[in-house]
């Protein structure tokens, strides 16, 4: 609303890009109230509505950890079979680890269920990738360490596993460092 020179009042018209800009106002402040309320999805979303799981798996990972830490560095081996072998210890351990965790994991028709057994789909891509890298090493290619990418999309598949231990206070049952 402006005064035209002659005292008269001059209301400015609706155009095409000031409503466009009001609905985008009116929805920015929608978004916020909505997410700022109880009806958006709160907290982590790997994070398990029962922590039974979790509590149950902690002592698990800090043995196959504790077990891993206890081999020597591949890396101070002399020949590539000896740290082929040392990465196949490392791979059992955990192997025995996720059949562990598989007895314990909750009813797969849960939602906490699907979380798990996918975390445990993941470790198995990951433990796969780690057969494929001593199997590397036996026939003479020393490449770096390379890992899959993830049954949901992200772009390795170790970055998914440490989040959902994460989520869960299992940072024991992280991807072992010892490749």
């Amino acid at each position: 609303m402006d005064n035209s020179s002659d005292g008269n009042i001059v209301y400015k018209k609706w155009t095409v890009w000031r409503i466009v800009s009001l609905l985008l106002l009116l929805s920015i402040i929608a978004f916020w109230i909505w997410a700022l309320s109880p009806l958006a999805p709160q907290g982590h979303p790997d994070k398990l509505d029962d922590p039974a799981f979790a509590i149950a798996a902690k002592p698990l990972c800090a043995d196959a950890k504790s077990a891993i830490e206890e081999l020597p560095l591949a890396l101070t081996t002399k020949t590539p079979d000896e740290r082929a072998e040392l990465i196949d210890e490392g791979t059992t351990i955990y192997r025995d680890l996720l059949e562990a965790l598989q007895l314990l994991a909750p009813d797969p028709n849960t939602d906490d269920g699907k979380n798990v057994n996918l975390w445990i789909d993941d470790y198995e891509i990951y433990l796969n990738d780690r057969d494929q890298y001593a199997e590397n090493f036996r026939i003479g290619e020393d490449e770096a360490f390379v890992v899959s990418p993830s049954i949901k999309g992200d772009k390795w598949v170790s970055r998914p596993i440490d989040e959902f231990a994460k989520a869960n206070d299992l940072k024991e049952c992280m991807v072992p460092l010892d490749v």
